[in-house]
């Protein structure tokens, strides 16, 4: 078995990124998963800001998530829009793509290149010693890496068992994500009442002169 320079644990899309990253840069890297496939399960994310367009642009593939996703001045702050239209940068707006979308696309371009993807798996113990890392997989199976980085999320198993502390502070706002069948038409859009912020709107919907037009059935998603 290869040894790997740098073994990323998480698929996701920020794991994706420093693989295509690392890759690019000539770096032998490999990302276990646990997922055993790409897909993700509701919609997640919405999109995607200019910044990110960007950063997507410099690695040569933004063209693939514009081709799919829908243009917008989405920035806003308080609930007030941003107008970036005039804004000294080839991507003056932000970009209407689920993160099912987004992940897909992402694997589509790490698949292009020399990375290793271990799917199905998840690393369930290290040890270190000078000179790299010894992994323990789900499956029984050893790696060894010169590195490990964790893009496991906010409750990453790597940090902690790494020792390594998350300072901050308690959360102050919790936010619930769901995407269901209504029986009755809610109000769309987003509004504020005693109970705190809602945004309902159509899975499936389009941009039409700056404005959101959502389809007339389907699933109804609250983010």
């Amino acid at each position: 078995m290869n040894e790997h320079a740098v073994v990323i644990a998480g698929g996701g899309p920020t794991g994706l990124m420093l693989a295509g990253e690392l890759a690019l840069a000539g770096v032998d890297v490999a990302i276990v998963e646990r997922r055993p496939t790409q897909d993700l399960p509701g919609s997640r994310a919405g999109g995607l800001h200019s910044r990110t367009i960007e950063v997507l642009d410099q690695r040569g593939i933004a063209e693939r998530f514009l081709a799919e996703g829908q243009v917008a001045q989405v920035a806003g702050f308080a609930f007030n829009r941003l107008d970036l239209s005039d804004f000294p940068t080839r991507h003056p707006y932000g970009l209407g793509l689920w993160q099912k979308h987004i992940e897909r696309i992402l694997a589509g371009w790490v698949d292009e290149l020399p990375v290793t993807v271990y799917r199905g798996r998840e690393v369930t113990g290290f040890a270190h010693d000078d000179t790299g890392v010894d992994l323990a997989l789900s499956d029984g199976e050893s790696l060894r890496a010169g590195y490990l980085v964790g893009c496991d999320g906010g409750r990453s198993v790597i940090r902690k068992a790494a020792g390594i502390d998350f300072p901050g502070w308690d959360p102050t706002t919790s936010a619930l994500l769901a995407e269901v069948e209504v029986t009755e038409e809610p109000e769309l859009g987003i509004r504020q009442d005693d109970l705190g912020t809602h945004s309902f709107g159509r899975v499936e919907y389009e941009i039409r002169d700056g404005e959101v037009v959502y389809a007339d059935e389907g699933p109804v998603g609250s983010w």
